[in-house]
């Protein structure tokens, strides 16, 4: 079994705004010659690094408070940012897995999620849970259902 990543999709709505916004980004990284890589640059190197590469360990990307997608991480590298500080390339693999949905409260950085706290993925051609619009979510939540 694999130990996998958690990461805050920050700014993004659904899973097709980080669709497209992983396609700008690796369109941005072609023309400045760096090849068409997916990556996310973060400060801090994974300690279980090796673990995470050896057994097929995933990003899993929360979305307004829920994961709802995993990459499979294919590399983990040095790297430097854009004013010179050293960081951590995280790459990813371009298919975005769903997943069953799964509450995560929020947090900086990545944290690691063990195995058997990964959720599950979804069948293929099966659609993702999706949120009550906000005014049923507020309603819900009053109530202590959410």
């Amino acid at each position: 079994m694999s130990v996998h990543l958690v990461k805050l999709a920050v700014s993004i709505e659904s899973i097709d705004h980080l669709r497209e916004r992983q396609k700008q980004r690796i369109a941005e990284r072609k023309a400045a010659g760096d090849g068409p890589v997916l990556r996310i640059l973060t400060r801090n190197t994974p300690r279980r690094g090796d673990e995470i590469l050896e057994n097929g360990g995933s990003l899993y990307w929360v979305i307004r408070g829920r994961i709802l997608v995993r990459q499979r991480i294919t590399a983990i590298e040095p790297a430097t940012g854009k004013d010179g500080t050293p960081r951590c390339a995280i790459h990813l693999d371009r298919k975005l897995v769903r997943v069953q949905s799964k509450r995560s409260r929020p947090f900086q950085g990545w944290r690691y999620l063990e195995p058997e706290n990964a959720p599950a993925d979804l069948p293929s051609g099966a659609k993702a849970e999706r949120e009550p619009p906000p005014e049923m979510a507020a309603e819900l939540r009053e109530l202590g259902l959410i």
